[in-house]
């Protein structure tokens, strides 16, 4: 009887601590990208909408699309840089309006894409492209230091 309930005990205790280690937000992580690495990756992601694209499939593929086009965003971000407009009115010490506009211009060459899926579970596809330093030195037009 003591075997019994020490190993169910052990069970238990096992279901718990696996559990305990996942808070499903891993698809959220960005891919590690090191200073003076060959090539940076950028992760994208897109929402799978049934509402808009009732079709499976039609879903699927629209946010795959979604989440290339946030992969190549995130890069362009990176490489470029964004630009930010802002714009705040007060009166008597109060805000009354405040407007920010962000905009990203860019070419991206020489992209690849290295990884694309969906976690159903948080309903989202995502994409992952990989850019070379010696790509992006070529849009610049000059060496990288602190790439």
């Amino acid at each position: 009887m003591k075997k019994g309930i020490l190993f169910l005990f052990i069970i238990i205790f096992s279901f718990i601590l696996v559990s305990c280690g996942s808070n499903g937000l891993a698809i959220f992580s960005q891919p590690e990208n090191k200073k003076g690495a060959e090539y940076h990756d950028f992760k994208g992601f897109g929402i799978i909408d049934y509402k808009s694209f009732p079709q499976e499939a039609q879903a699927k593929l629209a946010a795959l699309e979604a989440a290339r086009q946030d992969a190549y965003s995130k890069a362009v971000e990176y490489i470029y840089g964004v630009y930010i407009d802002s714009n705040t009115t007060v009166k008597d010490f109060a805000l009354q309006n405040k407007t920010i506009d962000s905009t990203l211009w860019g070419v991206i060459r020489g992209a690849q894409e290295i990884d694309e899926g969906f976690d159903m579970v948080q309903g989202m596809a995502y994409v992952v492209i990989r850019v070379y330093r010696k790509d992006i030195e070529e849009l610049l037009g000059k060496k990288l230091r602190n790439f």
